[in-house]
């Protein structure tokens, strides 16, 4: 379709652009820098109110939100004025950098960080017992102990200007800042390193940003079709008679979500012995969970839900044998570690080539052209990895970790970064919550109270927060910066840099909105039920962990060990027989908490592509490519619209997500 003068002339004007000079403007960077406070203040006031948080599902829904919303103000300004408006590099590089300042507001990370900062002080009494087991270990450097300003924050009706409210405040959360902008920054130059590999060489797809990319296009393809919207105004349709009936209840709801409609829950058709040993299992069709599951692989949809169902079984038949006596068997969680593991040793394995290369030009060796279209050249990527990892660990050293844990943690913990990185490059789940398998729990479930002792386990419980999920870390999305970077040509670099000067900001207002909210309103008064409990969560662990007094589980570690050989397995049947249709990623991603919300999502999804690709051609695929953007954008945006109404009337609302 011909493009009119208006797109003509500014199609030419950044064809002549220097790549180097598109993406990250002066004029994305004052707009990110007005609206992270902005977004740190919505995400704090949404945290307060109980609203799911946004960072719980792999597409930032706050992030998409505005996106549209400025994609739509774009348009205006194409049409009026075309040289004010913005290219669409320099769109999606906002969309990277307000991605990345959502991270620290995020559910696993200053949320969770911040209830254990105060959660010893605060919950420490004589019926748990806590001063005696570990208090004089809990290192008052990253923690608050100031009982005056914590008793004002929970209790509320004061301000963070008092100096007394502040003032016990100021050292840990700069400590903390300075923790987020090491281990973060460094995840930088880990993301030069897999670059060319990932995006290149295996030539990954992201589905995840796949959505942004469609809304940031010219004239958006997309909806151009009936497909679209088809599917946007059902996914609309149905979010907002959602909200109508939860503001007058005469109105009759679409039940799509967990907990909406009892006959759903397929549990109370399984109430006897063994089968009520699997747990909840929820029919559920979140229509951007159906949108998501229809942008990633068949074969993968297909493993979700399969081996979510396997999961559960498995649990039925442990209870049938009577195995439920031994402490955490089958060690579901562990399994799937083991799983995880094999997803990113699997990789590193397939392209042990690439990284001999690699290798050789970081140690100055082998063709300088080989790395000379990178961001960085990999030298440099990887010195910034490097001191990143010795900042974090020498913090991790001054809460009193010895060396060795200290190392083994961050390792763990980048590990899992590179883990989570992979699955969004790949897969594109709508959530990869990797729930309780960081390095602190695994650390303190395997090794234990004997081989770490009371002073490892208790500063371990410290990092607990930000290694709880691992949903919002900054890795991925500094990975799809640099594919869409190189998909429309504006430059890396500029973008990595710009990224690790947005996480100590966004940081610090994050920090900042939690603190004066919390003085404001009460923690305990006027807050969500969850910030009690979370912010005891790491304490309790560590009661445990201590109170058990164990060794080295033997268990979990074989179970680990199991899982990475079965993945591996599944892998080498998948080379060896194409056709086989199971996804050994599917065995480690289906065992995280909000599989129970989406495997019915993505069996429908897989159900609706296989009948699509059967009957249909390759314009029927394309129609359907659509249609997931349609339900995905209907239900984030009219579920947002809904979140946007709650923050200002302050009534409770529908909430689209889970």
């Amino acid at each position: 379709m011909a493009q009119l003068p208006w797109q003509q002339d500014r199609a030419q004007e950044l064809s002549a652009a220097d790549p180097r000079r598109i993406g990250v403007t002066a004029r994305v960077l004052l707009l990110v820098g007005i609206l992270i406070p902005i977004n740190a203040f919505f995400m704090a006031d949404l945290h307060r109110r109980g609203i799911e948080d946004p960072t719980v599902i792999a597409l930032f829904w706050n992030v998409l939100f505005l996106f549209v919303m400025l994609r739509l103000l774009n348009e205006l300004f194409m049409r009026l004025s075309p040289r004010r408006a913005l290219a669409q590099q320099e769109l999606l590089a906002l969309w990277i950098l307000m991605s990345i300042a959502t991270c620290p507001a995020g559910i696993d990370t200053v949320k969770t960080s911040w209830g254990t900062m105060q959660g010893y002080a605060y919950f420490q009494s004589p019926q748990n017992n806590w001063e005696a087991l570990f208090g004089q270990y809990v290192p008052e450097s990253m923690t608050v102990s100031d009982m005056g300003a914590l008793d004002r924050l929970w209790r509320g009706d004061y301000s963070i200007y008092e100096e007394r409210n502040w003032r016990p405040w100021l050292g840990p959360v700069l400590r903390w800042t300075l923790l987020f902008t090491f281990l973060w920054g460094g995840s930088a130059g880990l993301a030069v390193i897999f670059r060319k590999r990932w995006v290149e060489r295996e030539r990954m797809t992201f589905p995840i940003v796949q959505v942004p990319f469609e809304v940031s296009r010219p004239r958006i393809p997309s909806i151009r079709t009936a497909a679209f919207w088809t599917a946007f105004g059902l996914a609309v349709t149905i979010t907002l008679v959602n909200g109508l009936h939860s503001l007058y209840p005469g109105i009759p709801q679409i039940p799509v979500k967990m907990g909406q409609e009892p006959i759903f829950d397929l549990q109370r058709y399984l109430t006897g012995h063994p089968w009520r040993a699997m747990g909840r299992v929820y029919a559920t069709s979140y229509p951007f969970g159906i949108g998501l599951g229809l942008l990633i692989p068949q074969d993968l949809s297909l493993s979700m839900w399969l081996f979510f169902l396997l999961w559960r079984l498995e649990a039925v038949v442990v209870a049938w044998l009577g195995w439920t006596g031994a402490q955490g068997f089958p060690f579901m969680k562990e399994q799937s570690f083991g799983g995880y593991l094999a997803i990113l040793g699997f990789s590193l394995w397939a392209g042990r080539d690439y990284f001999k290369q690699v290798w050789q030009r970081i140690l100055g060796r082998g063709d300088p052209a080989y790395d000379a279209d990178e961001p960085m050249r990999y030298q440099t990527a990887f010195l910034i990895f490097i001191a990143g990892f010795v900042a974090v660990t020498m913090l991790g050293v001054s809460i009193k970790l010895t060396i060795a844990v200290a190392i083994a943690f961050f390792a763990q913990y980048y590990i899992m970064t590179m883990i989570v990185g992979r699955i969004r490059a790949e897969m594109g789940l709508p959530t990869h919550e990797i729930e309780r398998l960081g390095p602190t729990v695994m650390q303190g479930n395997m090794l234990g109270h004997r081989l770490l002792g009371t002073q490892n386990l208790t500063s371990l419980s410290v990092f607990f927060g930000f290694t709880r999920g691992m949903r919002n870390i900054p890795y991925p999305h500094m990975l799809e910066g640099l594919y869409l970077s190189g998909r429309t040509g504006f430059s890396g670099r500029r973008l990595l840099i710009a990224s690790m000067v947005v996480i100590p900001i966004a940081t610090a207002f994050t920090y900042f909105w939690n603190l004066r909210l919390g003085y404001e309103h009460g923690i305990g008064a006027d807050w969500n039920k969850w910030m009690p409990w979370s912010s005891q969560e790491a304490w309790k662990q560590l009661e445990r962990w201590i109170t058990a007094d164990e060794g080295f589980s033997i268990g979990p570690a074989l179970a680990t060990v199991f899982g990475f050989a079965f993945y591996f397995g599944l892998q080498t049947v998948r080379s060896i027989w194409v056709w086989w249709p199971i996804h050994p990623a599917g065995f480690a991603l289906s065992t995280t908490y909000y599989m129970m919300f989406l495997w019915m999502p993505m069996l429908l999804a897989w159900l609706t592509k296989s009948i699509v690709s059967h009957y249909g051609g390759r314009g029927t695929v394309q129609h359907l490519q659509a249609a997931a953007y349609g339900l995905i954008l209907g239900d984030v945006m009219m579920g947002s619209v809904w979140a946007v109404y709650s923050a200002v009337t302050r009534v409770e609302t529908y909430s689209f997500w889970p």
